[in-house]
C-alpha cells in the first residue's frame, strides 16, 4: 500500500465517521424535540422541558433544552 492510498483510506474512514456522528447528532435532535413545551409569560416565550426521572427546566431556546438533555442523555 502506497503513501497515497493509505492516505486516501484514511479520509474516506474520516467521511464516514463524521457522516455517521451527523445522523447520530440529528436523531438526538429529532427526538428532544417534542420533548420540549411552551409557555408565555409576561409576553415572552419560555420553554421548558421535563424530562422522564429529571427535574423541570426552562430556557429562552429550544436550542438550550435540546443541548441540556444530550448533554444529560435523555435522549
Amino acid at each position: 500500500m502506497t503513501f497515497d492510498e493509505r492516505l486516501d483510506a484514511r479520509e474516506a474512514r474520516r467521511i464516514k465517521a463524521e457522516a455517521r456522528a451527523s445522523d447520530r447528532m440529528d436523531k438526538q435532535f429529532d427526538a428532544a424535540e417534542p420533548m420540549i413545551g411552551e409557555l408565555c409569560r409576561e409576553g415572552k416565550t419560555v420553554y421548558y422541558v421535563t424530562p422522564p426521572g429529571g427535574r423541570y427546566r426552562e430556557a429562552a431556546t429550544r436550542l438550550d433544552l435540546i443541548r441540556f438533555l444530550i448533554r444529560n442523555r435523555y435522549v
